[in-house]
């Protein structure tokens, strides 16, 4: 891609509904994904199709572009999800009742404050490394948003809660852009309800603020616990999206 073209598909990534963090992952070639256009010549809309299955539009997208995703990502079973976050009617509208088609909703999160520093962790808090990144284990992990171990730890970082050589929890940069970093969390079946989550939290938004990024946050609306540490870390919500999901 060259950087006239890059340039065009940034533009587009500012404007998505929702965090746009994943979007201009994508088009600032830090993460990978796939970009595609109504039409290469005369963007009218774009979508952006991030590593970890989210996806997002920007611009006006008409009903044969609509037609062609849904015919290409929920007509059709593909190797990674499908997740089309929007706030846009005319979008939520013509997937509404589609075969294929689930509907949820995400709420997304601006970072509001600084919280006080949480007390002392029984855990052994570390980087994630080459040393211990084989250690984690879960759903929410960087092997979910980055194409490798590799691309994380060059591009991307993040914080683990050890119990002796064992993984508890980590929290990681799940979308990287120039401006702001997403950040995942996981913990360990035993080791929830002990405050580890919170913890690394608040350590990755200490290190978001010191790049002069801003830190952002988003779970399903069902996902409680994910609001308990959000809050607790000194994050407000900012809105709620529908995630337009494959059946």
């Amino acid at each position: 891609m060259t950087p006239d073209e890059r340039n065009r598909y940034i533009a587009f990534a500012r404007h998505c509904a929702g965090n746009r963090v994943y979007p201009l992952s994508i088009a600032e070639g830090i993460q990978r994904g796939d970009i595609f256009a109504d039409d290469e010549k005369n963007m009218r809309s774009v979508l952006f199709w991030h590593q970890c299955g989210f996806a997002y539009l920007s611009g006006q997208a008409e009903e044969p572009f609509l037609q062609a995703i849904y015919e290409r990502f929920y007509q059709k079973r593909t190797e990674r999800r499908f997740a089309l976050i929007t706030d846009d009617p005319h979008v939520i509208g013509f997937f509404a009742g589609r075969d294929g088609v689930v509907p949820d909703k995400r709420a997304e999160y601006r970072f509001d404050r600084e919280t006080e520093q949480p007390g002392p962790c029984a855990y052994r808090i570390e980087r994630i490394s080459s040393a211990n990144i084989g250690g984690v284990r879960g759903r929410i992990v960087p092997g979910a948003f980055w194409a490798s171990d590799e691309e994380f730890l060059a591009k991307g970082f993040g914080y683990a809660a050890l119990d002796n050589d064992r993984v508890a929890a980590v929290a990681f940069s799940a979308a990287v852009s120039s401006d702001e970093v997403d950040i995942g969390i996981e913990t360990a079946e035993p080791y929830r309800r002990r405050g580890l989550a919170k913890t690394l939290a608040a350590a990755m938004c200490r290190e978001i603020l010191s790049m002069s990024k801003q830190p952002v946050w988003a779970h399903s609306v069902s996902n409680v616990g994910s609001m308990r540490t959000a809050v607790g870390a000194g994050f407000a919500e900012d809105r709620i999206n529908t995630v337009i999901k494959q059946a």
